[in-house]
């Protein structure tokens, strides 16, 4: 009677490691790609970093600071897949089509989208504490 192959556990353990690492280093590239060359991502930084010093000076709650960091997460996400979506676009499309156009533009406005919303959420986050903190002033 044949014997039934034996999978190989470690082999597979091994090449799957090695799969995720270059999913890590590329992601990690990607990462920093952003950081250094997108001026807008740059300045959503900027404005998150100032967003969790005031929710820190604020002591925000953990609800709070749940909230913050979901909202700060989907308008630096959607900047980025903007960014991908731009670069995917010019890499496929070198002279001006309307459709290249269309989905630029689209993708923009689902970074301002996230943009209002972020605001909506910290005028809910940061307006009664900052009213409250201005009201006990006077």
């Amino acid at each position: 009677m044949p014997r039934k192959p034996v999978f190989k556990w470690r082999e597979f353990l091994k090449s799957e490691g090695s799969r995720r690492a270059t999913s890590f280093q590329a992601a990690f590239s990607g990462l920093r790609r952003l950081v250094a060359t997108e001026r807008h991502f740059q300045l959503h930084l900027t404005a998150a970093t100032c967003a969790i010093i005031l929710a820190a000076f604020l002591d925000f709650g953990r609800l709070e600071w749940a909230i913050l960091m979901v909202t700060i997460g989907l308008v630096l996400v959607a900047e980025g897949l903007n960014s991908a979506i731009e670069r995917a676009i010019d890499t496929t499309t070198p002279g001006f089509h309307p459709l290249a156009k269309a989905g630029k533009d689209i993708a923009a406005a689902a970074v301002l989208i996230a943009a209002i919303i972020s605001v909506i959420v910290g005028l809910l986050l940061y307006g009664p504490k900052l009213w409250a903190l201005l009201g006990s002033r006077h």
